[in-house]
């Protein structure tokens, strides 16, 4: 069970930021294949909380934030992926002894609407879905990521820990979640579809793994702990 946040000092966005570089800092002690350039996994299959659309929106300086919603407006049409389940969602369903409804990305997955010559455009601030999105192949030589379950375990950790954060917000595609978000009236659209966040009831970790990745659950419950809702 996650603790309950009290009022000491973090806003919802400094705990992003917390969360993010803990994740990061653990990440940089493994070898991946992924590097600079490497973008097949930067699709229309992106998720992420409304939280994470706020901390990219926080940290955007006017023009760039101009140019984003003008990105995503320009995508409204675009096929992409849109979840039935949050991660937690998806816990409390396996929880319950019952058959997740889920359904597949559009195939074939087009290209991230933020990626310039294959590059993050907003790299710093990319949401986690991006972060955690890594191999330890060569995706264009195998055709798909490589990633042991350990490393499964610690992403799913972080995004049910992330949603639990904005558990009253919402979830849903990177362009879906930031046309929800559009800060000018004459812009907003009612074409976004998201789906509420829920919080934790339990984590989706795995008895044989769950002393290895203490030190991070208790990291987490500490940044939980010291967070301002809203």
């Amino acid at each position: 069970m996650m603790p309950k946040n009290h009022p000491t000092h973090l806003s919802d966005i400094e705990a992003l930021g917390k969360i993010y570089r803990l994740y990061d800092d653990y990440m940089n002690s493994l070898s991946f294949a992924c590097e600079k350039f490497c973008a097949e996994c930067c699709t229309t299959a992106m998720t992420l909380t409304s939280l994470e659309g706020r901390f990219i929106d926080h940290f955007l300086d006017r023009q760039k934030k101009a140019v984003l919603y003008q990105q995503m407006r320009g995508h409204v049409h675009t096929p992409r992926y849109q979840p039935a389940l949050t991660t937690n969602g998806y816990a409390q369903t396996c929880l319950e002894n019952k058959t997740p409804a889920e359904k597949a990305p559009p195939e074939p997955s087009l290209p991230c609407p933020l990626l310039e010559n294959d590059l993050c455009a907003i790299y710093s601030i990319r949401p986690f879905g991006c972060r955690c999105m890594v191999s330890f192949s060569k995706c264009r030589k195998t055709g798909s990521a490589h990633i042991d379950e350990l490393t499964l375990t610690v992403n799913t950790l972080f995004l049910q820990v992330i949603e639990h954060l904005d558990q009253s917000g919402f979830f849903g595609s990177l362009i879906d979640v930031m046309l929800c978000l559009e800060p000018d009236p004459a812009h907003m659209t009612k074409k976004c579809v998201t789906i509420p966040n829920r919080p934790v009831t339990q984590l989706m970790i795995p008895p044989e793994h769950r002393e290895k990745i203490q030190p991070l659950l208790d990291t987490l419950n500490h940044i939980l702990s010291r967070t301002v809702q809203g």
